[in-house]
């Protein structure tokens, strides 16, 4: 298939060289090792500027280590609006969730940001927040002064992560983080933090196709291995017609799916995309990634169900994909509702 952006020579002999031998492990540690992060890094994964060349990373990486492109997609989310704040290169989180849950953010917001001196302090807690185990800032919705705004923390004594430990995405760097009176400043228009998160989480939601896209690949590249080198009954696997037609289908919709990425990313400006076409690609990549890696699964046999297997994982880390930036349902609403409003 042909690429979505643009990306360093390095950084791509990295993602689909060295990632896929380490993919396992970051799984099993539920951690990225900090010399991967600091390849990833000195490849230049977390200062890809143009939204397809961050997809294509994401994608990429996404064949054999999703929860690594997930954490080039957070952080490449949230620098589109922090870089000009940042003074030192470093990894950042985003910090949206409440323990209260997340579908309805307004709702749930009790983190406050309090005006200090030249600044802010923020006090709260938040849970889901991805990269935290690894960042050096924090891009955090509070309640301010004006109405929920954006923040930027940087990690210090004040800040503290706890690891979570999940099924899915494991190696993420996805924390608990309590702020207890942190440092900040402003990173967005006081009173706008929902809406300007949402613009955050549009992305978000492309990302999570392009995470579709590499689970997708890496699925269907395990099948074609194993319909070319399994015998059953005397031929090869590749040879019987059910998982001839399964393949055929799963590489056609993956064709149609990387054309809607490609086209939302192409016709983004700056850190903003069509939420229609984001939210449509989320759906659909979601769906066709839990289809092909269930398929791959499948034909795998026994060995396909071994876990910490490509399958096994990758079969894991596709759920993720029908809750994180926004549940399924409530984007077929939001689809259904646009398409009513013509």
């Amino acid at each position: 298939m042909a690429s979505l952006g643009s990306i360093p020579g390095g950084l791509r002999d990295l993602l689909l060289g060295e990632l896929p031998g380490v993919a396992e492990a970051i799984d099993r540690d539920n951690r990225v090792p900090e010399g991967l992060l600091s390849r990833l890094e000195e490849e230049g994964a977390f200062r890809l500027g143009e939204l397809p060349s961050l997809m294509e990373a994401v994608r990429l990486a996404s064949r054999s280590s999703p929860a690594v492109g997930h954490v080039i997609l957070i952080h490449g989310t949230a620098w589109c609006r922090v870089g000009r704040l940042v003074g030192e290169p470093g990894i950042v989180a985003v910090s949206i969730t409440e323990p209260g849950g997340g579908t309805d953010v307004l709702g749930n917001l009790e983190t406050r940001a309090e005006a200090s001196g030249g600044g802010y302090r923020v006090t709260g807690v938040k849970v889901f927040t991805s990269n935290a185990l690894y960042a050096r800032y924090f891009l955090v919705l509070a309640r301010g002064p004006e109405g929920p705004t954006l923040y930027l923390a940087e990690r210090s004594g004040a800040v503290s992560v706890e690891p979570m430990d999940l099924t899915t995405l494991r190696g993420a760097g996805v924390a608990r983080v309590e702020y207890r009176g942190a440092e900040a400043v402003e990173a967005g228009t006081p009173g706008r933090g929902l809406r300007e998160a949402l613009e955050a989480i549009n992305v978000g939601r492309l990302g999570y196709a392009a995470i579709a896209l590499g689970i997708v690949e890496g699925a269907l590249e395990a099948a074609l291995e194993r319909m070319r080198s399994h015998r059953v009954f005397g031929k090869p696997l590749g040879e019987y017609q059910g998982p001839r037609w399964m393949v055929a289908e799963i590489a056609a919709e993956a064709s149609a799916l990387e054309a809607l990425i490609r086209e939302a990313a192409s016709a983004a400006e700056g850190c903003r995309v069509d939420p229609l076409r984001a939210a449509m690609a989320k759906v659909l990549g979601a769906r066709l990634a839990q289809r092909a890696s269930w398929v791959a699964t499948q034909l795998m046999g026994g060995r396909g169900l071994a876990r910490w297997s490509l399958t096994e994982r990758l079969s894991r880390d596709s759920r993720a994909l029908d809750i994180g930036e926004g549940a399924r349902e409530v984007l077929l609403d939001f689809i259904a509702s646009r398409l009513l409003k013509g």
